[in-house]
């Protein structure tokens, strides 16, 4: 497609064209040639008006062909409409109107569609009204007059569009769109909202007995203004009489009720807000709309609805009362409380509702007026029973439905899940205020339900665990030490119960999920961990039939085996023997993985090291029940191998993966080489290491098998001594072969492992290699890639980070003979990239990145997401690093003949980098991270002073610092600070210099 195609030939904005490549859009080729096809229209003067013109005259039947006409136009609403002529602004606001005529609106269009118009309406709005087009609302009031019903309901949608443009909260704006935003809305409540209003009683009253979704519109539009215009204008006679009367009207209610929500929203003096929600809390409890108990047929979509709005009522009531005690108005504050206290019981009606969708919109009034509560410092027999009450509501909602679909979980239980996060939040407020209370009712259940387990249901059984679970963190911490403390009376009556035999997952699960949270129990409790582990290890635990209680209790098993090491030394024999059981088809469990997925044996096996390392034997004894354990791994690994050779199975790949890993895990409860030396297990890991070192000559799925590798070398650098440095410059040759960006990312870390363990031991070797692993960095970063790709971005600079990071190892550990030794010409290389990062990093490229990020969110509406991008973008901050590089590599070479070219290199380069940096305009002296880089490159120009005396001094006096147009006065203050001064003093006036420095050369 060309442009000349589509400007000489209708058939650019012919249905067969666009379907096409609308019914192929998964197709790569068929969505860049749309992009294309897109952008040539939005980017050509006359695009909008070909679309503009199709679409008014309704050429194509097509919904997705109408909906790219409007993009197009759109785009030029958005990007171009400011900035044209002003035959083009009339001819695009002709266009508009022509939607609004009743010829035109003869069509009925899909929602989506008139959103889109809407949208287009809104964006013209911002830039034309008030000064290119003050007539706006005149203009759309005249066509509403003479429309029908469909330009009734477009008007309404363009009022929303306007909404979300100028007034939505969740859209960020910046601080020049505020003051727009602030100038339109003076001018529309002084010239425009009157007719508005005017409007919409006339819509509500003409319309209420046959259009229906005018009603509805017309509802949500006084719900969106109403937070900015004159509430007397709404809140009256003639609106409020026919809002309450649409409460009894089946299709209207939900809009009424919500519209109401947003009234008793709207910010007012508390006094007046405290008048009006009363008035309309007496006329719903009047007409039965709010009730203290649940009907049998109740509408749950409209008493969700009205739970939002008593919840509406609480929390402006709550705010009301905190300004007035904040403001000392202590008489109109305890009337502001009463009011509160009589909404309690609606507000424990609904909290209890059995339908958790008319349950969750209230809790932020409950967990308000506990918040009234927390200020009360005495509270009265009415407040505990109120804090009761609420308590029992949460506990009661806390259970799992008869219906929840364990194993097979869809959107419903996601959405329980986060509805039992909301009530935590007000269990955790509850307990704040009544700890006491709240024990005892804990100690209550718990007894109450134990005492009749089996005739329980498991909802019942498993939220009696799971208060005490939430215990945790709040109570729990002061009762450890305790003797018969409530807390211990629980657990005690928990841990000897016969709940680890419960036939429902549910429970299981969160009664070993109770056993691992209080660990701490079992220290001082140690009679209880022998029947507790075998229970663990049992037909109930690990051994279970269902897949999510092995999935889960595998994982906390090695929790809890950590937590108690010390008190398990005894039995760790005894359950090495059920884990090896479980270990014992190794095969078959890879294959399969019906019984544990790979992952989850990986936590078995990190569990079954810590068992062999606490075990009472011998050492020898220990390196044999380690060995045990390995030997399969090294047994499997051999084969996969081999038949990695021939064929090139993912699969395989995959079992070679959690077989290194297995083997990396069982090291993992060793912290250091003595302790490994001490259990005698040194023999056992190095052998296994040429068996995975195999792993870095496997060609096929390398990502997946190095990782493996890697993982176990991390291990064997804290585990082994000189015993590693033999495979050392096999390993790095390999790693390095055929290295891909990700690849040399991986390695890196390893790499600085290596350098801050061994330093000079491992020196010939990064003699050897240093220069290939640099090359390898290199050649990966000039890969071209593709700027926009946020991706690719975010790799790139990773990339770039890794580099620096290894320099930076070697500078930090006494290593910098590594880079000397490579040459003046390759020295300067390093020394260039170094330098190109304290100075260029972040470069202008990911501002742009941001922007056509920003661009491309905004117009699918994503602002956070955007927000999230530019935040992720522009926080990597490497500059800190590399200063640190050089101030370590000045503090090295900058001596007389310690590197031939050094010193003339540092005055060439490094010291007009100090200066360079701080003068972009991305380096921002308000960001945290700049303010600690201007600390780093204070300690290079320092380290230079140091290092070359007096001759450094006189250079920046009388050379490099007038050169940037400094006058004496500044300089001698400057030098006089950077020698004498303290960090915590100079980093204050290095910010004020470079502030000013740079403004001194903008101008």
């Amino acid at each position: 497609l060309t442009t000349c195609t589509w400007r000489c030939r209708r058939v650019a904005m012919d249905d067969r064209l666009l379907l096409g490549l609308y019914d192929d859009v998964t197709n790569v080729e068929a969505h860049s040639t749309l992009l294309r096809y897109f952008q040539e229209l939005t980017s050509s003067p006359d695009g909008w008006k070909i679309c503009a013109t199709d679409f008014a005259k309704r050429v194509h039947s097509s919904d997705e062909v109408k909906f790219f006409s409007l993009r197009v136009m759109e785009q030029h609403a958005r990007q171009k409409h400011a900035y044209s002529s002003d035959d083009d602004i009339l001819a695009f606001r002709r266009e508009l109107l022509s939607w609004l005529q009743p010829l035109q609106m003869q069509h009925e269009e899909k929602v989506f569609i008139k959103k889109k118009m809407a949208q287009i309406f809104g964006l013209v709005f911002v830039v034309d009204y008030p000064s290119k087009w003050p007539d706006f609302f005149t203009d759309l009031l005249n066509c509403v007059e003479m429309g029908s019903p469909a330009v009734a309901e477009m008007f309404l949608r363009i009022l929303l569009a306007i909404d979300e443009e100028v007034v939505d909260r969740q859209v960020i704006h910046t601080a020049e769109e505020n003051v727009r935003n602030t100038s339109i809305k003076d001018t529309m409540r002084d010239h425009h909202v009157h007719l508005l209003v005017d409007c919409w009683y006339q819509m509500l009253v003409a319309n209420e007995c046959d259009q229906v979704v005018i009603c509805s519109l017309v509802l949500e539009v006084i719900g969106k203004y109403i937070s900015w215009i004159d509430i007397n204008l709404i809140a009256n006679d003639r609106f409020v009489g026919l809002i309450l009367k649409y409460l009894s009207a089946a299709q209207l209610r939900e809009s009424a009720i919500d519209c109401l929500h947003e009234i008793v929203s709207k910010g007012m003096e508390p006094l007046s807000k405290l008048n009006l929600v009363e008035s309309f809390f007496k006329v719903l409890v009047e007409v039965g709309i709010l009730t203290t108990a649940a009907s049998m047929d109740q509408d749950v979509d409209f008493e969700a609805k009205v739970s939002k709005f008593l919840n509406g009522i609480g929390v402006a009531l709550v705010a009301s009362w905190s300004k007035l005690v904040k403001g000392g108005q202590d008489e109109s504050a305890k009337v502001v409380l009463e009011a509160i206290e009589t909404k309690l019981p609606y507000l424990y009606r609904y909290l209890s509702d059995e339908d958790d969708g008319v349950s969750e919109p209230i809790i932020t009034f409950a967990v308000q007026y506990i918040g009234i509560m927390k200020r009360c410092s005495n509270l009265s027999d009415t407040d505990r029973a109120h804090l009761q009450s609420l308590l029992f509501a949460v506990i009661n909602k806390l259970k799992y439905d008869e219906g929840y679909k364990f194993g097979s979980e869809g959107e419903e239980e996601a959405s329980f899940m986060e509805y039992r996060k909301e009530l935590k939040v007000l269990f955790d407020n509850i307990v704040q205020i009544d700890q006491d209370m709240v024990l005892q009712t804990a100690h209550s259940l718990l007894s109450t339900t134990l005492a009749s387990l089996h005739t329980q249901t498991f909802m019942n059984v498993e939220v009696a665990i799971r208060v005490l679970y939430m215990l945790g963190g709040v109570i729990v911490d002061k009762q450890y030490g305790v003797p018969n403390s409530p807390w211990q009376l629980m657990m005690s009556m928990m841990v000897s119960s016969e709940l680890c035999n419960y036939n429902h997952s549910a429970v299981i699960i969160q009664y070993y999920e109770t056993v691992v949270r209080y660990e701490k129990f079992f220290t001082v409790n140690s009679q209880c961990i022998v029947p507790l582990m075998k229970s663990f290890v049992g037909s109930n635990g690990l051994r279970s039939p269902n897949k999510a209680v092995r999935s889960r209790l595998s994982y906390l098993f090695v929790r809890f085996v950590k937590g108690v090491k010390l008190q398990i030394s005894c039995i760790a024999e005894e359950l090495l023997e059920d884990l090896k059981e479980i270990f014992s088809n190794l095969t078959l469990a890879l294959q399969t993985k019906e019984y544990f997925s790979g992952n989850e044996l990986i936590f078995l096996y990190e569990a079954a090291g810590i068992l062999v390392a606490s075990s009472i034997q011998l050492p020898e004894n220990k390196a044999q029940m380690m060995k045990s354990l390995l030997d399969p791994i090294v047994t499997h690994l051999k084969i996969y191998f081999d038949q990695m050779a021939e064929s090139a199975n993912e699969e395989v790949a995959q079992n070679v993966h959690f077989l290194m890993s297995f083997a990396s895990r069982l090291t993992k409860v060793f912290t250091n080489y003595q302790q490994v030396k001490q259990c005698g297990c040194l023999e056992c890991f190095a052998e296994v290491l040429p068996v995975i070192l195999h792993g870095l000559e496997v060609q096929r799925h390398k990502e997946l098998v190095h990782s493996g590798v890697r993982q176990y070398l991390h291990r064997m650098v804290i585990c082994l001594e000189d015993e590693l440095l033999k495979y050392v410059p096999m390993t790095f040759s390999l790693l390095l072969k055929d290295c891909k960006s990700q690849d040399i990312q991986d390695f890196v870390p390893l790499l600085n492992q290596l350098i801050v363990k061994y330093k000079l031991k491992i020196f010939p070797c990064l003699n050897e290699f240093f220069m290939p692993a640099v090359q390898t960095i290199n050649r990966c970063l000039s890969e071209p890639y593709d700027p926009l790709d946020r991706e690719e971005e975010r790799q790139h600079q990773s990339l770039q980070k890794c580099y620096y990071l290894f320099i930076s190892s070697l500078a930090t550990n006494e290593m910098t003979g590594v880079i000397s030794n490579q040459g003046l010409e390759n020295v300067e290389r390093v020394l260039e990239a170094v330098l190109n990062g304290a100075v260029n990093f972040p470069d202008p490229s990911v501002m742009f990145v941001c922007v056509c990020a920003c661009m491309y969110m905004y117009v699918g509406g994503c602002v956070r997401a955007c927000i999230h991008v530019c935040k992720e973008l522009l926080v990597i901050q490497v500059q800190k690093i590399c200063f640190g590089i050089i101030k370590k590599l000045v503090d090295c070479w900058a001596a007389e003949g310690a590197l031939p070219g050094f010193v003339e290199y540092m005055y060439q380069h490094i010291i007009p980098a100090c200066f360079m940096a701080p003068l972009k305009r991305t380096f921002d002296f308000n960001d945290g991270h700049a303010y600690l880089t201007l600390n780093e490159l204070a300690s290079v120009l320092k380290v230079i002073i140091l290092k070359r005396g007096n001759e450094a001094v006189l250079y920046l006096q009388n050379c490099y610092l007038p050169s940037l147009k400094i006058s004496p006065h500044f300089v001698i203050e400057f030098l006089s600070k950077l020698q004498e001064s303290e960090s915590r003093v100079l980093k204050p006036y290095l910010k004020v210099f470079f502030s000013q420095l740079r403004t001194l050369h903008e101008l």
